[in-house]
């Protein structure tokens, strides 16, 4: 459920505080770099996701997923975070034996690569990075750590959110923004749906905390839509190929009619009748209430044209006919 009145009072406290960071000639208490920038990280002071993951620590939200839009953002910010420690010595050791185990299936030359050597002293600590270059079993370790509880927090991008039941009790946007391959663009509200869902572990928290960080100013229109917005729509994509049809020939028990029948594709044609019946209905309606005037002259000007075009296909098909247009395409005539 979406509380207009909190989101409402919410957008007034940030406009207050925009206020007092204008009167703020020499930005100390804005709190934020010049020009607005959150600090991702500078030589000499500790990041805000450094503190921000901090504070859920101490206020025991986690575990907690850090989403970013790049691996590069990913290792960056999970080394930063390296000097945390998050696991008791139990832990640790449950962590080694899990991770070693799983790295003893490789071959030697593998366990000496700079990803495996360097990644276990995060996870000890309690930090994982979870991103599309790691190697598959790398990823499955991380896995099953973070679902045993032994990683509370991990440093993942997008793909972690999709078709994997790993649930946090808070997940942390490092940026609201990111780039789709043309140009960098806002978070769409299916996306964000999919991330922030991750939120809220069922059966253990009450309710799931999701921050957002903001490098830069958001209308409150856009933040709207993206928490309130419909996730996006699934449409099927089935489609019927000959191929499928002579393979589904071979199994007795499976015709390409059953299969036709129980597909996604057939549920939303039958879902959307309904609305088509409504549709007709409504046309039928205009049609009824329709009055021309002169209708019978336009009845007569529509069967003459119909006559028109009729005798025009008529007169063509004599004119292509071989018996009539041969005599006319001899050699010399059309081509030398």
């Amino acid at each position: 459920q979406f509380r207009e009145e909190n989101f409402q009072r919410a957008i007034t406290s940030l406009q207050n505080a925009q206020g007092q960071a204008a009167d703020d000639v020499s930005g100390v208490g804005s709190g934020k770099q010049k020009g607005g920038k959150t600090n991702k990280g500078k030589q000499g002071s500790k990041s805000d996701i450094y503190k921000i993951v901090k504070m859920i620590m101490v206020r025991n939200y986690h575990p907690v997923i850090v989403f970013c839009f790049s691996k590069r953002e990913c290792e960056g910010l999970a080394l930063q975070m390296s000097k945390l420690d998050f696991n008791e010595p139990a832990e640790k050791e449950m962590v080694a034996e899990v991770f070693n185990n799983a790295i003893s299936s490789l071959n030697e030359d593998d366990r000496v690569l700079p990803q495996i050597e360097n990644i276990l002293p995060l996870l000890k600590r309690g930090i994982g990075i979870h991103h599309s270059g790691l190697l598959p079993i790398l990823k499955e370790v991380i896995e099953i750590l973070f679902q045993e509880g032994l990683l509370k927090c991990l440093f993942a991008t997008e793909t972690f959110s999709i078709g994997l039941n790993m649930p946090a009790r808070t997940v942390v946007f490092t940026s609201v923004r990111k780039f789709d391959g043309k140009d960098f663009r806002w978070v769409m509200s299916g996306e964000y749906i999919q991330m922030s869902g991750r939120a809220g572990r069922r059966g253990l928290d009450d309710r799931g905390v999701v921050i957002l960080m903001l490098d830069e100013k958001m209308e409150p229109a856009i933040a709207k839509g993206m928490v309130k917005g419909e996730p996006d729509v699934l449409n099927s994509a089935f489609h019927l190929s000959y191929n499928m049809i002579l393979n589904l020939m071979r199994v007795e028990t499976f015709t390409p009619q059953f299969m036709l029948e129980r597909s996604f594709y057939q549920f939303q044609t039958h879902a959307e009748i309904p609305k088509l019946e409504a549709r007709a209905e409504d046309l039928q309606a205009e049609v009824a209430l329709m009055r021309i005037e002169d209708e019978p002259a336009v009845k007569r000007f529509y069967d003459l044209r119909t006559q028109l075009d009729q005798m025009s296909a008529d007169m063509t098909k004599v004119l292509i006919h071989p018996s009539h247009s041969l005599p006319f395409l001899q050699p010399g005539r059309f081509v030398r």
